[in-house]
Parts: C-alpha cells; sequence; structure tokens
C-alpha cells in the first residue's frame, strides 16, 4: 500500500578511506515513502550501535503507525506524520540513553539522524544534529536543514562565512544528538513538493569533503539516473580524502508510468 506519490529511492553508505568502520546506518521504507539515516558517534563500535538503533526503532515507529490507520488509501495527515516522526526520535533518545547508561562499552555513545516522510505533495524533515537534507529542483541545489553545531551558530552570528566554516577546526562539535540527554529537541518542518524534485540526505561525511557547488554539478550530471548518483557523490568526497564514513540517500517523484520501488542499501 502507498502512501504519497510514486517515489523512488537509492542509497548508499561508504566506510571511506581513514574509519576502520561504518558508524552510519541508512533505512529506507520505499512503500511508506520514509527514509532514515543516522551518523553515530561514541568508541569504539558505539556510534554504530548507536545509529543502527536508531535508525531502525524510527522506520519501525513510522511504519507500525501508518499501517494502524484506519483509512490507508488516504494515507496519514501531515500533522499526525509530524508527531509521529517526533515521537519516533524521541522514542530512540531513550533507548540509546538507555544502552549507553546499562553497558559500559557504549558510554557516551550517542548520532545524528535526518528523517524524511513524504505524503502527496508534502516532505516531512525532521533531524538532530548536522546530517542534512537537500533538494535539487529546476537545475539548482537547495539545502533544506541547518546544522545543530556550535559552527552553525556561528555561521548564524555573523562571525565566520559559509566558506571560511568549511576549514574551520570546529565544524564538527554538535550541539544536539539523539542518545546523549534525557530530552532530545528535534526540528522538523514541512517542504511542498514538485513533480521531478530531487531529495539528498547525506551524512557529513559527504559535506565535509564536497562544497555545495560540487554536490549541486554531480546532481546535475547524472539527473535522474540515482544510483550512479549516489557512487558518484561518494567516489568524489573519497577522492578529497574520503576522512570519514559517507551515506547518500537520493529520492525523487516519479510517474506512475514510469514507477520503480526501489529499497536498496548498499554498503562499499
Amino acid at each position: 500500500m502507498s502512501y504519497q506519490r510514486v517515489l523512488e529511492f537509492a542509497a548508499l553508505s561508504d566506510t571511506g578511506l581513514v574509519r576502520s568502520h561504518n558508524e552510519d546506518a541508512i533505512v529506507v521504507c520505499a512503500d511508506y515513502g520514509c527514509a532514515v539515516l543516522a551518523d553515530g558517534m561514541g568508541g569504539y563500535n558505539a556510534g554504530e550501535v548507536a545509529s543502527a538503533m536508531t535508525a531502525q526503532i524510527i522506520a519501525e515507529y513510522l511504519c507500525s503507525k501508518m499501517d494502524a490507520i484506519w483509512f490507508p488509501s488516504m494515507g496519514p495527515r501531515p500533522l499526525a506524520m509530524a508527531r509521529w516522526m517526533t515521537e519516533s526520535i524521541e522514542q530512540a533518545n531513550r533507548n540509546v540513553l538507555y544502552t549507553a547508561l546499562t553497558n559500559p562499552e557504549c558510554a557516551g555513545m550517542g548520532t545524528t539522524v535526518v528523517v524524511a516522510c513524504c505524503l502527496q505533495d508534502k516532505l516531512l524533515l525532521a533531524h538532530v544534529g548536522d546530517s542534512r537534507a537537500y533538494r535539487y529542483r529546476a537545475g539548482e541545489l537547495t539545502r533544506l536543514t541547518q546544522d545543530h553545531s556550535v559552527l552553525q551558530e556561528q555561521i548564524n552570528a555573523g562571525l565566520v562565512t559559509e566558506e571560511e566554516a568549511r576549514y574551520s577546526s570546529i565544524k564538527n562539535l554538535i550541539t544536539r544528538a539523539v542518545g546523549t540527554l534525557e530530552e532530545v529537541h528535534t526540528e522538523l518542518h514541512t517542504h511542498h513538493t514538485e513533480e521531478e524534485d530531487l531529495y539528498l540526505m547525506c551524512s557529513d561525511g559527504l559535506t565535509d569533503m564536497l562544497g555545495h557547488d560540487e554536490i549541486q554539478s554531480l546532481i546535475r550530471q547524472y539527473g535522474t539516473e540515482l544510483q550512479p548518483c549516489a557512487e558518484a557523490l561518494i567516489d568524489a568526497a573519497k577522492d578529497r580524502g574520503g576522512l570519514d564514513n559517507i551515506s547518500v540517500v537520493l529520492f525523487r517523484l516519479v510517474s506512475e508510468e514510469n514507477k520503480s520501488w526501489l529499497q536498496r542499501t548498499f554498503t562499499r
């Protein structure tokens, strides 16, 4: 049962060239028009635990809520979906924090997360931390999320420029995360979608290596070829050093006659 206009997804995660293991996690629920991307942090392997737990808890919570609605052909209302997205992140926060407090090997772990859900002509985005979402429309790439980071606060205050921020030594100091405090503050926005829109979700392993214009150029080059585009984005980030795990989710609206449900996540 589909709950939105037809979507096509592609997802890819890569360890990069420096890290020994991948602490990013992706869950794509194509039939529900939802995707979750998390970027973990903590001691060895603990970040991987936090991100995997968070992505799975959020996806399962949202899918169970949509399965339970009375009129599935109509789909949930945006206000209900927004509430579920917030509740799912709060549940993940409780579970990750409990695991961190009760398992010494997981002490101090946490994760960023970005969640996208499509309903008819709307895209709902929820995020915590510095994993991002972008929209590519009519040849232009627009960033839809604002990082929860010390550096973003400095940019907002006019202390540094966006260009200077790319080379800052504190760009990975985040001010919000899932699983680190008893309360988590989720930022949530609703955007109107248009036919031919393409959306990108990514971890900072991509955006720390590639600038806005470089990402835009690659998306322009590959257009609607989502899987080759995902591969090109990750390869470009690795060419720049691949200092962190790199994860991307791409999805777009497609016409019914070109319907192609994709629920693919590749790890390289």
